[in-house]
């Protein structure tokens, strides 16, 4: 591998390592819908309308949702488990569904008029607790199956504030440290300067003086060109980071690499 495939190797690698966190970030909040109860004359096909707008209510606001149907398959071996409400229910549909909240749903229609109840539990914690984290209702005297739809969206809208990513947020990675290029830059300034002091003792060449006088040529010189050079990567580096600091940029961290 020659050196420059490396360094491109490695950049990759770089730029992977920094959007990873944006991946996790980008990972939703998960929550199950074991229970949608609804009482009284209802077809199917409003039964379908109403969880639809309940589950596009949870989806739009940047949930992933197990609507009734998935959350039952899955819970097929614990038929138990969809009307209980305990903690210990709630920790073992948490554990089995890979969900942080369950939601709860029930809907009294009686002809054309709806109250609607949701309620929203944690399934997390070392003893999730028995009682709703939120708990919301709504309701419409005379609605049409499109209206009643539209009341479900928004008792979506009503219950999704309180859901929330608890994953601990990373803290952000220190700003890089500008001393040690500073230092860098400084102890080539100084090389540098003694490089021009050492020149500076030249004198004119006579007799046995013009051997001292090319060695001191050779090693003022080499001081100066050293210095300078090391003055200017420091210069540079310090530069790059001072900038960094206040307006990082991928292309700018893989050019500090």
């Amino acid at each position: 591998m020659t050196p420059g495939m490396g360094r491109a190797v490695a950049v990759l690698g770089l730029l992977l390592a920094l959007l990873a966190p944006a991946r996790e970030a980008a990972a939703k909040v998960r929550i199950a819908i074991p229970e949608f109860q609804i009482e009284g004359s209802a077809s199917p096909a409003l039964s379908l309308q109403l969880q639809d707008g309940f589950v596009l209510g949870l989806v739009r606001g940047g949930l992933q949702v197990l609507d009734p149907v998935d959350t039952g398959r899955r819970l097929e071996s614990k038929p138990e488990l969809p009307r209980c409400d305990s903690s210990t229910c709630l920790k073992t549909m948490g554990q089995l569904l890979d969900v942080k909240y369950v939601a709860r749903v029930k809907v009294e229609v009686a002809g054309n008029s709806y109250k609607m109840v949701g309620r929203i539990f944690s399934t997390e914690g070392p003893t999730p607790a028995a009682l709703p984290v939120a708990t919301k209702s709504k309701s419409c005297d005379v609605c049409t199956v499109a209206e009643a739809r539209d009341i479900m969206l928004r008792l979506a809208d009503a219950l999704r504030v309180y859901v929330e990513d608890t994953t601990p947020a990373l803290p952000p990675p220190p700003p890089p440290s500008l001393m040690a290029p500073v230092l860098t830059a400084m102890a080539g300034v100084v090389l540098a300067a003694a490089g021009f002091a050492v020149a500076a003792t030249i004198g004119s060449c006579t007799g046995t003086a013009c051997s001292e006088n090319r060695l001191r040529s050779t090693a003022g010189g080499v001081m100066i060109g050293a210095g300078l050079t090391i003055a200017a990567v420091g210069t540079h580096v310090t530069i790059m980071r001072a900038h960094s600091r206040t307006a990082p940029t991928v292309v700018a961290l893989a050019w500090r690499w």
